[in-house]
């Protein structure tokens, strides 16, 4: 049975690598959304270094637990990491990377020479299926390149696929247009929250002279946003700000600055792609814990915010500004929301930037 939903905007979601995966998500998970801000949760259908194989067959078990308990929307969260190859000399930010499963592949898996692409593709229509049986609004996509960061280069795609850039330009987009179509056979209205687009961000090269290149997955989320054009109407795809806009904000003044130069970045990308929105992504701290890691540099690290009340007026002008928001919920800002002394502070401030609306 397939469940009956409408999505009401601004919609709040949570994405946090504490989040369990599908196939232990359960009571606790669910209880710790509802008592937040929160209308839905991005959960890992898979790790972003899982290289097991799925199918739908695999989670219908768990589907069927949840469609029974769920008072919030439950949102299958992949990754495009599964195609992407481990390489000695890239840059890659786990261990879990040199899986002879990654190692294996050269760059990144556009041919399905090593089955991970098709691989992928199972687990995407295994995602739109179970979003669609549970009345989610859709998918998260995490296009990010954890295995390693120059397989955002198409130059380097090429060279170690052999390819010329021209042709591993049109095979993204070409799968990108497989994933489309996919999505409009399965779900065709489903929402397909991208972390990032990389619209408004081009990555820089190796040569310092040369202009910055698109990125790789931009190619392919390209593709999709073609086929839905053509093909899916009221397919909705967001590109949720990872990149463009960023986790943190030196202060509200600064965020409002940030909002305006990324709608001027995007005025072409929104122009051209009808199915294309904008979402917004801040990640709060504050909760008692203190900042560790990349929290604690650039941007993060000059915050004038302090408690994470402080953020309350941040999230509200981001669902002002979007219809879309993601909370990133992360390790290094000490926000555990599945923990109930951590959490506290966090949802006592989402609460109220949602009474305001």
């Amino acid at each position: 049975m397939t469940k009956l939903f409408s999505v009401v905007l601004p919609y709040v979601l949570l994405v946090s690598f504490h989040t369990p995966p599908f196939s232990g998500f359960g009571p606790n998970g669910l209880n710790a959304v509802t008592g937040a801000g929160y209308d839905g949760v991005a959960v890992p259908l898979t790790g972003a270094y899982d290289t097991k194989r799925y199918s739908y067959e695999t989670f219908a078990g768990r589907v069927k637990a949840l469609n029974a308990g769920s008072r919030k929307d439950v949102w299958p969260w992949v990754f495009f990491n599964r195609f992407i190859g481990y390489d000695e000399g890239g840059r890659s930010l786990s261990k879990d990377s040199q899986h002879i499963y990654f190692r294996s592949i050269k760059g990144m898996d556009l041919y399905d020479e090593w089955g991970a692409l098709g691989d992928f593709y199972d687990i995407w229509r295994a995602s739109l299926k179970i979003a669609k049986e549970l009345g989610s609004p859709g998918i998260v996509l995490d296009p990010e390149a954890y295995n390693n960061y120059d397989a955002y280069r198409v130059s380097y795609v090429a060279g170690e696929l052999g390819k010329s850039e021209k042709e591993v330009m049109e095979r993204l987009t070409e799968i990108g247009r497989e994933l489309g179509r996919m999505a409009g056979e399965i779900y065709p209205d489903a929402v397909i929250w991208l972390l990032f687009s990389g619209f408004a961000s081009p990555i820089k090269g190796p040569n310092p002279l040369a202009e910055k290149e698109q990125f790789t997955v931009t190619y392919i989320i390209e593709g999709m946003l073609e086929y839905a054009e053509k093909n899916a109407p009221k397919m909705v795809v967001v590109s949720g700000g990872e990149a463009s806009l960023g986790y943190c904000a030196k202060s509200l003044e600064d965020l409002r600055e940030r909002i305006a130069k990324r709608g001027e970045k995007f005025e072409k990308p929104l122009e051209e792609y009808p199915n294309l929105k904008l979402g917004g992504t801040i990640s709060p701290w504050g909760g008692g814990a203190a900042k560790t890691g990349w929290m604690t540099k650039g941007v993060c690290g000059k915050s004038s915010l302090k408690r994470a009340s402080d953020f309350a007026p941040l999230v509200a002008e981001l669902k002002k500004s979007y219809g879309y928001v993601w909370i990133y919920a992360a390790a290094a800002a000490g926000y555990d929301p599945y923990d109930v002394k951590k959490s506290a502070p966090f949802n006592t401030m989402l609460r109220e930037t949602a009474n305001e609306n």
